[in-house]
């Protein structure tokens, strides 16, 4: 047998895994330095996009380098249809082309690619989620090859290439099945059960690549968000659920890492998914409050993302209660005091955490009524933080809150119709009142109305308790 190169040797290994685990991609004229497949359409169309992945001279400690084709509006596409990726960016030797193909795929499924057109781009790449800072690339330049062929010369050429790949292709697959047996052999010699590796090294690889995937779709969002091409609900809905994945793939790779299968329990995936959804709440309420201080998420956004986090909090909380969870315990090992102190700060509101200004609520009182004591508490949290800005604490606003925290005491179990909370809010109502409703009400009226809040919002809970 003829002996094999290290680089022979590491492309096919390369093209073998390709084959294996992506469809739709193939060596250009059968050269295993580049590979183009389809990797979705432009939106709205049936139009198919095309990647092209380049592989380097001094690949794997070299990245490759990937464009695609037609042109499109696309965050991570740039003019000249490069792509700038996380994986690439923050590129490591063990890490596959297929890989790579799969981020391509990913991000093309989560956010779609619109027609070109020209636009002008906001350069915010380093104020992403992550501060992550897309790395330059060095990218040889490759030969252009001209259009200008007649459709005979076409029809001849076509049919040389698929003569050349179907030559190409046999050659490959002698030289991937004599690589296999090598492999096999000093896997056994030194004592290796093939499968077994084989199968642990694909997991984490795949998780690797999964979890690579989200946080540069995370990106995107933000970045299309940043660029008006995102509702405030459809961005906050989309940091959740790409948060939350993100989370349990993270989780899902130390797990494969630590242990030589990977496997769990039932139960502990019940737990693992509750976890990454208090997470992604924890998480996106950060996202929420940041946002709607810097004036970037709109009043009504704000609200009603308000109650949905809130009320996805307690009734998580309601089930990781049952299964012996500590709430404590978990922000201490995800240390989310750091990464999310905002979220953090209205979680411990939300959550009944006992603080100097606020009173613990049981759990057996809290699953009685979730819905309405979620409202209330998103109500007196929007409405205390609507005081606290002061610059929107539109006389409107202010109404529907108390309004709606009105409502919920008069029709609470065991809350007397006297009781002095029900007679403040009828007061503050009459106070308001008296503002238009598009007025912004006065600073001093917000102290005392902030102040109220909190009171209402403390005695709501110690009602609760006694319940």
């Amino acid at each position: 047998m003829n002996k094999i190169s290290p680089d022979d040797y590491l492309l096919a290994n390369e093209m073998q895994l390709i084959f294996d685990k992506q469809l739709n991609f193939e060596p250009v004229r059968g050269n295993l330095k580049q590979w183009k497949g389809y990797v979705g359409t432009i939106e709205g169309t049936e139009i198919p996009i095309f990647a092209n992945i380049y592989i380097q001279d001094g690949f794997p400690e070299v990245p490759p380098f990937a464009d695609i084709t037609p042109k499109v509006n696309h965050p991570n596409v740039e003019d000249d249809g490069t792509l700038s990726l996380r994986i690439l960016a923050e590129w490591r030797s063990d890490i596959h082309i297929f890989q790579v193909i799969e981020d391509i795929k990913n991000l093309f499924t989560n956010v779609p690619a619109k027609p070109y057109k020209t636009k002008v781009k906001k350069h915010k790449r380093e104020e992403r989620i992550s501060g992550l800072t897309i790395a330059k690339i060095p990218i040889k330049e490759l030969p252009q090859v001209s259009l200008a062929t007649t459709s005979r010369h076409m029809v001849a050429e076509k049919q040389t290439l698929d003569d050349s790949i179907v030559e190409h292709q046999s050659e490959i697959e002698k030289i991937s099945r004599e690589i296999e047996k090598e492999r096999e052999s000093l896997l056994k010699k030194g004592g290796i059960e093939t499968k077994t590796k084989e199968l642990a090294i694909s997991r984490e690889e795949d998780l690797q690549a999964e979890f690579v995937a989200i946080q540069d779709t995370l990106e995107v969002v933000q970045e299309k968000f940043e660029d008006g091409d995102m509702t405030n609900i459809e961005y906050l809905k989309l940091h959740k659920r790409y948060t939350k994945k993100g989370f349990k793939a993270e989780k899902q790779l130390n797990q494969v890492k630590t242990r030589s299968s990977g496997d769990m329990t039932k139960e502990d995936e019940l737990i693992m998914d509750l976890e990454a959804d208090l997470f992604a709440s924890i998480a996106t309420l950060n996202t929420l409050i940041q946002g709607y201080e810097d004036n970037e998420i709109e009043q009504i956004a704000y609200r009603k993302q308000l109650k949905s986090l809130i009320r996805d909090i307690f009734k998580t909380r309601m089930r990781l209660e049952k299964i012996g969870f500590s709430l404590e315990a978990f922000l201490n090992r995800e240390g989310l005091e750091n990464k999310y102190p905002k979220g953090i700060k209205q979680l411990k509101i939300a959550e009944g955490i006992e603080t100097e200004d606020t009173v613990s609520i049981p759990f057996d009182t809290l699953k009685k009524m979730p819905t309405k004591t979620a409202d209330f508490v998103a109500s007196a949290i929007e409405l205390i933080d609507l005081t606290r800005l002061k610059s929107v604490a539109r006389a409107d606003l202010l109404l529907a809150d108390i309004d709606e925290m009105l409502h919920i005491l008069k029709t609470f179990p065991s809350i007397p119709k006297d009781h002095w909370a029900i007679d403040d809010m009828n007061s503050w109502k009459a106070i308001i009142s008296k503002y238009n409703p598009q007025e912004v009400i006065k600073e001093e009226d917000c102290e005392k109305l902030e102040f109220q809040a909190a009171r209402w919002l403390n005695d709501f809970r110690r009602l609760l308790k006694e319940l």
